[in-house]
């Protein structure tokens, strides 16, 4: 019995010596940021592989009137900065544009060479918009969309380019 009431004894002062009432319990509130892994961000689109072509100064005055292909470019560098809203944005708003850009092109760049580019380029635009809208496109598939509409832009840049200059250097053949 004498160790029974030994043992009780050291149980007790166990348990009044492990739950003092003076200690500080520290709460860590932490705060995380949950970033989505399929967000497109400015060096996602700096890692895709392809030549940029922008309007060289001289191109820039000759299209001037074309508002569209401005307006275009912008949208292009805002992209490249991870901003989709343009091309995330309802289809007929796209479509609108796409048919005002076709028919703002001016008569100067009108040749079939340019109006392919233009062709292909409205295609890769219409792509990247349906891309844009649905929800299980991985990021790696909606980053191979955005190569190909940037690319199919630098291709018309770079023919529009070359239109003129080989109108500033059309040279008369000898007779």
């Amino acid at each position: 019995m004498q160790i029974l009431k030994t043992a009780l004894l050291c149980c007790t002062v166990f348990l009044a010596v492990s739950c003092g009432g003076d200690s500080e319990t520290q709460t860590v509130i932490v705060n995380e940021t949950k970033v989505d892994p399929n967000q497109i961000t400015p060096t996602d689109i700096e890692a895709l592989d392809f030549t940029d072509y922008m309007l060289n100064s001289s191109s820039q005055t000759k299209v001037a009137d074309w508002e569209k292909l401005h307006e275009l470019n912008t949208q292009a560098d805002f992209l490249k900065k991870g901003d989709l809203s343009f091309f995330a944005g309802s289809d007929s708003i796209v479509k609108v544009f796409v048919g005002e850009f076709k028919a703002g092109i001016p008569e100067s760049v009108k040749t079939n060479v340019i109006q392919a580019r233009v062709t292909a380029l409205e295609t890769k635009l219409l792509k990247l918009n349906g891309a844009t809208e649905l929800d299980n496109v991985s990021k790696k598939e909606l980053l191979q969309e955005i190569k190909e509409f940037l690319e199919a832009l630098a291709n018309l840049n770079l023919q529009i380019n070359k239109k003129f200059e080989k109108d500033a250097n059309n040279v008369g053949r000898p007779e």
